[in-house]
């Protein structure tokens, strides 16, 4: 498949489910437009971290470093309800992109032009993959830098204003951070998107729920025959272990926690934004094959679909 038709292809996807363009658009207006409301309607922004006041942010204005490293944390944490946006209409794409082409009889018109199952296949999963995920970024990059100047300007003169200050390396840097971590993802879930492939070739109806029959049947299954969870461990483990990955965000009373200790704590944070060690869990290298098989075999039941 050259660049052209995987252009052609992916743009087929973006035309014929929309949500996947305009839903991130719309959380990322929404963020904007809330965060801009908020202020104009208090006189001020409000930030709360952990439930203490004003006066811890005010403690940090001391440290130069901590102050970087704080605005690279909760810049890049305005990407999170776009992503959680991403993912809801990256799953329900999945889900329908195979299945929806042949109920409205589509597939027709598509297996009649010069592409291959498997291509058709591949590019639905990189457009969940890699395509959209990107698309989210590079919104959440605009709608970050909209929200952070709303809040430079609300929080000037006040014992916030340290909020206010813009480090442009450490943006750049945290931005890239975040890139990164999309492709990391990509690896992690590769194997996910592959199964919700093979759920929507498969579906004779509702894709939703050939989706989740299977999982649900062998974790119950385990759970009676031999009163174990290993299927459930496994399943949790692939949808929740990219997080794993990622550092937590400070705990404790801000107001009592000493200089060091908050400097240790917010260092920690911001190097967390990374899930780079990800890269050394072993089960990411295996779930590659295993999705390199589901790819296949969802391409196979497209075929096969097609021919029934």
């Amino acid at each position: 498949m050259n660049a052209q038709a995987f252009k052609t292809l992916v743009t087929r996807e973006l035309w014929e489910h929309r949500s996947l363009v305009w839903a991130p658009v719309v959380t990322a207006a929404l963020l904007v437009i809330g965060t801009l409301l908020s202020a104009q309607g208090t006189g001020s922004v409000q930030i709360n971290l952990d439930g203490n006041d004003s006066s811890f942010f005010a403690r940090l204005s001391t440290d130069p470093t901590v102050n970087s490293q704080l605005f690279g944390i909760w810049t890049s944490s305005l990407i999170v309800p776009q992503a959680f946006v991403g993912f809801l209409v990256i799953f329900f794409y999945l889900l329908d992109c195979l299945y929806a082409e042949r109920k409205d009889r589509s597939i027709l018109f598509w297996k009649s032009l010069p592409v291959s199952d498997e291509s058709t296949v591949l590019s639905k999963g990189l457009t969940a993959l890699i395509v959209v995920p990107v698309w989210v970024w590079l919104l959440s990059l605009v709608a970050g830098l909209l929200v952070f100047g709303i809040v430079a300007v609300k929080v000037s003169g006040t014992p916030l204003a340290p909020l206010g200050d813009f480090h442009a390396g450490v943006w750049l840097a945290s931005q890239l951070v975040l890139l990164q971590n999309l492709f990391l993802a990509a690896l992690w879930y590769a194997p996910v998107v592959g199964y919700l492939l093979v759920a929507s070739a498969f579906a004779p109806r509702s894709p939703l729920v050939w989706s989740i029959l299977p999982p649900v049947l062998l974790v119950t299954a385990e759970k009676i025959v031999f009163n174990t969870s290993h299927v459930a461990g496994f399943i949790s483990h692939r949808l929740l272990g990219f997080f794993d990955h990622l550092g937590s965000l400070m705990t404790g009373d801000g107001e009592q926690l000493s200089m060091p200790d908050i400097v240790a704590q917010v260092d920690a944070a911001y190097r967390g934004l990374s899930a780079a060690g990800i890269l050394g869990e072993l089960d990411l290298w295996l779930g590659l094959p295993v999705a390199a098989a589901l790819f296949w075999g969802a391409a196979r039941l497209r075929r096969w679909r097609d021919a029934a």
